[in-house]
């Protein structure tokens, strides 16, 4: 760990993942800007955002404005409200669970959307994610603590900023390299320290 910072962002993310995650992130926001700065971060710590698979790319294509991004990461515009979030969530954990490790979603709450039934939709949706799942909240949050709370209680990690959310993916990611490495070191080191001089 390089600071504080880092130390207690990797304290959020292994507290819950403490096996560590695969790199394959799919990133689902309602905001353009911040999914691109979480797409360019994510790639900085070694994350792959593979596309969408297509029967997810088509059950989302129909139903979203047609200003909406369907690809990775996805942008359900900034006015999307618990039934957009719902359908992209229920359509990745049907048709994308296989294609990728964890999903990073992103809520940036502009004043005129109550985030409220979102958090509640949400929540009650992690509840049986075939997925892990991190979540970033930015913008207008008069009651950040109790949304916070809300989706930790679903067992969701929050973050607040994308860019935190991407480094803690990241590290989530390599952890399995790692702790293999080392146990190979160390039983390197176990076959050597065994040997017996001749």
């Amino acid at each position: 760990m390089t600071s504080l910072r880092h130390l207690l962002i990797a304290a959020k993310a292994f507290g819950r993942f403490p096996q560590g995650l695969g790199r394959r992130a799919l990133i689902l926001s309602n905001s353009g800007g911040p999914g691109v700065i979480c797409a360019d971060r994510a790639a900085l710590e070694g994350l792959a955002l593979g596309a969408l698979p297509k029967p997810m790319a088509d059950v989302l294509r129909q139903p979203l404005p047609p200003e909406a991004s369907v690809a990775n990461p996805i942008d359900l515009l900034a006015d999307a409200r618990e039934d957009r979030f719902g359908l992209a969530f229920e359509a990745a954990m049907t048709h994308a669970a296989q294609a990728y490790d964890m999903v990073l979603m992103i809520h940036v709450v502009p004043f005129m959307v109550d985030a409220g039934p979102v958090i509640a939709r949400l929540a009650e949706l992690a509840a049986g994610a075939k997925l892990p799942l991190m979540h970033s909240m930015m913008g207008t949050l008069p009651d950040k603590a109790a949304w916070f709370a809300r989706m930790e209680g679903a067992g969701v990690p929050m973050f607040n900023d994308v860019e935190e959310m991407a480094e803690a993916a990241g590290l989530l990611a390599r952890y399995p390299a790692l702790r293999q490495a080392a146990r190979s070191d160390a039983l390197a080191g176990g076959v050597f320290h065994d040997r017996k001089p001749r």
